[in-house]
């Protein structure tokens, strides 16, 4: 089996798997250098969990033990010895005591982008930019750190196509936008460990009306995972407390050109009217001289 086989089956047999052994499949999805590199008891000991849980994990995918299910990472990360991974990998555990958080972070993210642009998604961003050209409705749902992403995508596509809706989620609102969705629209939702429980909760409703969703997670198996009618995986984990967006936002970059490329002259005639009202309100400045509209400070406050 390949890896990309054995994460299609975790996604195939995820619904039957109990809460913690889907636990533990999100983490073999979400860590699978881990999964190479470490013992299953070191493994288990990063994860939080029982070392058992993994080989029960393991039988229930087919496997006969943990052994059989980790040389399929093991082999999948020798294919990418290589670039921006091989080096990420070599900046793991004790062999990285040389190397600064920035390194740790930068070789980290290098990696997530350049394994963001798997085949599978390739071939989702296709056709959801093909969908979305077709779509009555398109809204954007994101919240907490996300709406940073679902914002500056909106911003952009709104230049060129009118029926882009923002769920900013302001006041509790979040979903408020979706109460006329339904059959011929299409829900963006972006979300990422620990996944926002509004965003899920807005995804079900969204589902339940009809609208097709295309989930930006980092697992195949999150939760609302199986409402999504097509999914954009990308790596968000880094060496900080905190999660990084860079491979997502670099997804959304691509979905957004390939949805105007897709659209063809009408998003062009739209890019240029939105040109001209922004160039008539001087909405950006071009030079570095300052700006005549700066107030004049009193020579005794400088």
């Amino acid at each position: 089996m390949t890896f990309d086989g054995l994460m299609q089956t975790l996604r195939d047999r995820a619904g039957d798997l109990s809460p913690q052994l889907q636990r533990a499949a999100m983490l073999l999805e979400t860590h699978q250098h881990d999964i190479a590199l470490l013992s299953m008891r070191d493994l288990a000991r990063r994860c939080d969990l029982p070392p058992a849980t993994f080989s029960r994990l393991a039988r229930a995918l087919g496997f006969d033990d943990f052994a059989a299910l980790r040389d399929i990472c093991v082999n999948h990360l020798r294919q990418q010895a290589d670039g921006f991974t091989g080096r990420a990998n070599a900046l793991q555990g004790d062999d990285a005591a040389g190397a600064s958080e920035a390194e740790r972070i930068g070789l980290a993210i290098g990696a997530h982008v350049q394994s963001a642009f798997s085949p599978a998604n390739l071939a989702a961003l296709e056709t959801v930019a093909s969908a979305l050209c077709k779509a009555r409705r398109v809204f954007l749902l994101g919240a907490r750190s996300c709406l940073a992403l679902t914002h500056a995508f909106g911003y952009a596509a709104q230049l060129f196509d009118d029926k882009v809706t923002l769920c900013a989620g302001s006041g509790n609102t979040l979903a408020d936008p979706l109460r006329f969705c339904g059959e011929g629209d299409i829900v963006v939702a972006v979300t990422f460990d620990p996944y926002t429980r509004e965003v899920i909760e807005a995804m079900q409703y969204a589902h339940a009306r009809g609208a097709r969703l295309v989930y930006v997670t980092d697992s195949a198996i999150a939760p609302g995972a199986e409402l999504a009618w097509q999914h954009l995986v990308a790596p968000v984990a880094i060496p900080s407390f905190f999660h990084s967006l860079a491979a997502p936002m670099a997804l959304l970059d691509a979905l957004l050109m390939t949805w105007f490329r897709h659209a063809g002259p009408t998003a062009l005639a739209h890019l240029a009217d939105s040109d001209a009202q922004l160039k008539q309100q001087a909405a950006y400045v071009r030079s570095a001289r300052r700006s005549e509209a700066a107030v004049a400070v009193p020579p005794t406050q400088r």
